[in-house]
Order: structure tokens, then sequence, then C-alpha cells
């Protein structure tokens, strides 16, 4: 079904970007006078970087929270949330990447959680969360998820081998900051699966429809397009602003709801890239790196038109085929650095079958045409 689906879209969080932008947490008082704020980082790089003691020029919090780790863990997250609870705290601030903010997120909603005992039940029964009484506020230090003006957030219930996904818009954030220096320093790897991450929010938004919108397809395209020109020269040059600056808002745009405006969307490549990264450990862009293709060859005859689509105008080449659009893919993703085959980690072939079985009973993907034995013959595929 390729109709364009009548939308509504909503994007409150406040955006201050640029050099300097945490000056604007005091400049347009972002943070209420009094709120009791609690900071919330991750392993401590933000205290290298500089970026901590700029932040506290501007806040003043009532306590901190540290360790909140890749991949947040719900186990975490619920230690913050005792000790949120027992100051009285009003007011999240997450400085970090991704995985803080994602975490800062659950924390808000699991404060408030009545309806069972575990919190983490929310990932099924997100109808039933309560309205956080705590704002939360974003200190963006590493381009890659969007998360920080969107409402998704994932957690990882390493009890149970469980990476949910949540989406709420009781957890846009009411500000974000993103100064693209604050990720100077991020280590070479990190960059790379940033660039990924960030390709792939589109591709999944991108390939779900087609012949719907050719706004959203040009949207689409465009920041495509930036961030497979900009992305590589910012892994090479980390400290040039501009290739910087350019992908930094590649990636805050790629996920802040604005490309899914009244299309169908796949999001295939996430679902089974988290459960990728639960088994094996691999970081999240390292896991899309081998799911994206793998994706989009199962869907090649679907998604033919798309495809070639975004071979000839994100790419260049001239009367592309679906083919085209995957090779591409897999080409850019490698010569950034990143590894399209499961092989190539030396994983165990084993576990396989316990990642598909994750998806007996449901089906994923823009046509929900992926379930148990796709997924397994996807994950073949990119073995």
């Amino acid at each position: 079904m390729n109709t364009f689906s009548n939308f509504i879209f909503q994007s409150p969080t406040i955006l201050c970007y640029g050099k300097g932008a945490c000056s604007e947490i005091e400049k347009k008082e972002l943070i209420p006078k009094g709120a009791r704020v609690m900071m919330l980082y991750g392993g401590g790089s933000i205290k290298k970087n500089g970026v901590y003691e700029e932040v506290k020029k501007y806040v003043k919090p009532i306590v901190e929270f540290g360790g909140i780790e890749p991949n947040p863990a719900h186990e975490t997250c619920m230690k913050a949330v005792k000790i949120a609870k027992e100051n009285n705290i009003d007011f999240l601030l997450a400085v970090g990447g991704g995985s803080v903010i994602d975490g800062t997120k659950y924390i808000a909603l699991a404060m408030e959680w009545t309806a069972t005992e575990d919190p983490f039940d929310m990932f099924t029964q997100m109808e039933k969360a309560n309205a956080p009484k705590s704002k939360i506020g974003v200190v963006s230090t590493i381009p890659a998820t969007g998360t920080e003006t969107n409402n998704l957030f994932v957690v990882t219930n390493y009890g149970k081998k469980d990476k949910a996904l949540g989406c709420n818009d009781l957890v846009k954030p009411y500000f974000a900051i993103v100064d693209p220096c604050h990720s100077f320093t991020l280590p070479k790897n990190q960059v790379i699966n940033g660039v990924i991450d960030s390709y792939v929010h589109v591709i999944e938004q991108y390939i779900g429809h087609y012949d719907s919108s050719a706004v959203v397809d040009r949207f689409c395209e465009g920041i495509l397009k930036v961030t497979t020109t900009a992305g590589p020269k910012t892994i090479e040059e980390p400290t040039n602003y501009k290739y910087r600056a350019d992908f930094c808002l590649a990636a805050t745009y790629a996920l802040n709801g604005i490309l899914a405006t009244g299309i169908q969307q796949c999001w295939a490549a996430h679902m089974i890239g988290h459960e990728v990264t639960t088994y094996y450990g691999v970081a999240h862009g390292a896991s899309l790196a081998m799911t994206c293709p793998g994706v989009m060859r199962f869907n090649k005859e679907k998604n033919a038109k798309k495809l070639a689509q975004l071979a000839e105008r994100v790419f260049g080449i001239e009367n592309a085929t679906a083919e085209d659009g995957i090779n591409c893919t897999i080409k850019f993703f490698e010569s950034v650095g990143g590894i399209t085959r499961m092989s190539k980690y030396n994983f165990d072939h084993s576990h396989v079958e316990e990642i598909a079985s994750k998806f007996k009973g449901r089906t994923i993907g823009a046509h929900h045409d992926i379930s148990y034995e796709e997924v397994k013959t996807i994950l073949n595929d990119i073995f």
C-alpha cells in the first residue's frame, strides 16, 4: 500500500544548535529556577573533554548519577530511579550520547510507573505509563541516534536478555543542546558507528514506502547525501567544524520525526540489530552495518524501485537497479570502516536460531512480512 497518509506532526523540543550552545540554558532559562535537577551521564568521558565543566557553569544539580552504559541497562536505570525519588527530583538532565538520553527517558517514566511492580513491563503496556513529573533536558555529545529530539528510547534488561524499544510522546525532551564541538574528542570507532546509525535511520524510513511522498523522499535523499559526504570527512578530520556540524545536524534531523510523516516505515534492520547487539555484544551502529544490507536484500523485489532510486539520487548511478542500491550501501559502510558480515567477527553461528526465535508470533518490517523464518534467512545471509 503506497498511499500518502494523514498525519499530525509536533516537535516540542527546543533545539539549541552550534558552538557554545550550552549557554542557552541560562540565557533562555531552560531550567526553571528552583528546579531539583539530577544530572545523568555515562562512563565519565564528559569529565575528560571539558563538557562536564561547561555544563556546570549553567546548571547546579542537586545530585549526579554517572555510569549509564552503552545499551543502557534496566538494572542501572532502576538505581537512578531510587536516587531520584529519594531526592525529590523534578528535572532530569542527560549529558552524553544516545544511551544516556535513552536511559534518562526510561528513568523519567519509571519514576511514575504504578501499573505493575516491574517498570520494564512498560515496553508491552506503554498505554499505562503516567506522565513524568520530571522534565527532560539534553546535552548531546555523540551524533548518531537522534534521540535528543524524539520520543524513542531503547533499554536492555540483561537478566532477561531482552532489548526493548519504547515510544512515548511524554518523553520528548523539553530542550536539546547540540554543540558539534562536544563530539570532537570521540573515539574514531564511535564516529564510524554514528555515521552508519544515522544512515540507517533514514533508510528505514526511506525504503518503507514508494510513490507516496515526493517531499519525504527528497528530505531523506538530502540527509543521506550529507551523511555520505560529510560523514567520511568528519571521521578523517574530527575537529573540522564544518564537517562535524553538517553531520551532527543530519543525524538530528534523521530521526526527529519529520521523515516519518505520512509514510510507512520499516525498522526491521533495527529490530534484528537490537538482538544481534544483545547476543553478540557489538555496538548498535556495528550491528546495523550487517542487518541493514540483509533486510534490503530480503525485500529487494518489493523495494526494487526505491533501492534503484537510492542508487541514482544519492550515489549518482545512472540507470541503476535495486542491486546497485544495496551494493552502494555496503560499499559506503565498508568505506568508513564498517563490517558488513557477521563471520568477520568470528561470531558463534549457533545463536542465529535463538535470535530468530525472538520473532516468533510477531511480524516486523513495513510490509509486516518478516517473522521467525525470515529473520533466520536474513541472519544466515549476512553471516
